[in-house]
């Protein structure tokens, strides 16, 4: 059962089946008869991945942010948590036994973000699958135009990103948002430098790309990425969208030193693997 005072706009189990037996009709992420019939009705075209390590509070406000965001679009989610002391996968959990869009793969130890969101890319028949945190800082609104952008124009991969025109870092602190540039410049290193934010987190790309290039990845770290963009053979089909970054309302960052150190050893790694790869 839902904590005391906690407010969400999706019915619980319990009250689907009152309004069931008062032959009431029910929507929302709980009420399994339109979840289901969406899911079975319709092939699946958009599947969101989303990486979680104790994000329990930020799963019923995001959930509800999809199903207003993707409104039109049958989708489905996929949250990977690495085994969340606070219990993420089992509130997930939850909220999957009445929406089978919703689904989650728990993993044992912290095994990383990269890892994880390749993860879940694996586990989804989706022609496209977007990557977002699940901390409510990517904008998810502006998912169906990165989906109407990677269609109309055939592309492998489309990017949100903070740092084009109409885009923003948000209230980023000034040490990230250094950090983030100075991420963003390595990158150049191995990565197309028409691409303003390889450091972004929140992209989405082509499912026939991406199964081309799993094999190649290093799965190293927490910048995705990076790692697609320089593990193609082939030049990539990029575009970016622009978006701004919100502020993390509840949990805490992940990113410490550990993970920094993992990022560059990431673009350690696919220089040699460049330099000497013929």
């Amino acid at each position: 059962m839902q904590s005391t005072g906690e407010k969400i706009n999706i019915g619980t189990t319990l009250e689907i089946a009152a309004s069931r037996k008062a032959g009431k009709k029910t929507f929302g992420l709980h009420a399994e008869p339109p979840a289901v019939s969406r899911v079975l009705g319709m092939p699946i075209t958009l599947a969101v991945v989303i990486p979680t390590y104790n994000e329990r509070e930020n799963i019923f406000p995001l959930l509800n942010a999809l199903e207003k965001a993707l409104a039109g679009i049958a989708w489905e989610v996929i949250f990977v948590d690495d085994n969340s002391p606070d219990g993420t996968a089992e509130r997930i959990r939850r909220v999957s036994v009445g929406d089978r869009r919703v689904r989650v793969l728990e993993r044992i130890a912290r095994l990383g973000l990269s890892s994880a969101c390749i993860a879940g890319m694996l586990a989804t028949p989706a022609p496209y699958i977007a990557v977002m945190d699940g901390d409510l800082q990517h904008d998810e609104t502006v998912l169906p135009a990165m989906l109407d952008r990677i269609k109309s124009d055939r592309l492998d991969i489309v990017i949100g990103s903070r740092n084009m025109q109409d885009g923003s870092m948000g209230e980023f602190a000034r040490r990230r948002v250094w950090m983030s540039k100075l991420g963003t410049k390595l990158s150049r290193l191995i990565c197309p430098r028409e691409v303003s934010d390889t450091m972004s987190g929140f992209f989405l790309v082509d499912r026939a790309f991406f199964r081309r290039v799993a094999p190649r990845l290093s799965g190293i770290g927490f910048k995705l990425l990076v790692d697609l963009l320089a593990s193609s053979p082939k030049s990539v089909r990029v575009a970016e969208v622009p978006y701004h970054f919100r502020n993390r309302q509840r949990g805490e960052s992940k990113l410490n030193v550990r993970i920094s150190l993992g990022y560059l050893y990431l673009l350690l790694r696919k220089v040699v693997r460049t330099r000497f790869a013929t």
